[in-house]
């Protein structure tokens, strides 16, 4: 399927769908815990931002990656740099987020994740974070390697500056 034919789809209510490499894959939908920890961790990024200022939180929005992908990541987060050059009336967005952020299921399978970790950094994005509810762990992904961070350790960022959040807050769903 080419992208073309992938953004004139129809929406489907309860199914989400993306486009990797002219593959239609089936996305699925997001449990209540999957929710929550994705308010957790907008709310976070969102305040660290300081509303804006530094940059923007976006939800399940479908990105241009490239002319056969289209990736919806659970967050992406904008620098405010980065923010100015999307056009906020259109979709798919052509801006490459800064950071993509991905909560994962237990559905989902060691093979496609990878997959669109590498499409996801191929595409410029500069960091990946795969959030693991059942682990409760988090990896982030740069173009050099991963780092694995648990309960204990402090999620951060450089790109977003003070921005520092114990991983097990991300978790919390109490």
């Amino acid at each position: 399927m080419t992208a073309a034919e992938f953004d004139a789809l129809p929406e489907e209510e309860g199914r989400r769908w993306e486009l990797i490499d002219g593959e239609l894959v089936e996305v699925p939908s997001g449990t209540p815990q999957h929710n929550l920890i994705l308010v957790n961790i907008a709310l976070l990024l969102r305040d660290s931002a300081q509303g804006g200022k530094l940059g923007t939180v976006l939800p399940f929005t479908d990105l241009a990656a490239d002319p056969a992908t289209r990736l919806r990541p659970d967050l992406g987060y904008f620098s405010r740099q980065t923010w100015e050059t999307v056009d906020i009336r259109k979709v798919p967005v052509a801006a490459t987020p800064d950071i993509a952020i991905e909560i994962i299921s237990p559905s989902e399978t060691a093979a496609m994740i990878e997959r669109k970790v590498k499409k996801y950094l191929d595409w410029g994005v500069r960091e990946v974070w795969l959030l693991y509810p059942e682990t409760r762990a988090i990896y982030v992904h740069v173009r050099a390697g991963a780092r694995a961070l648990s309960e204990g350790a402090e999620l951060t960022s450089e790109l977003i500056p003070g921005f520092s959040v114990p991983v097990a807050e991300v978790f919390d769903t109490d």
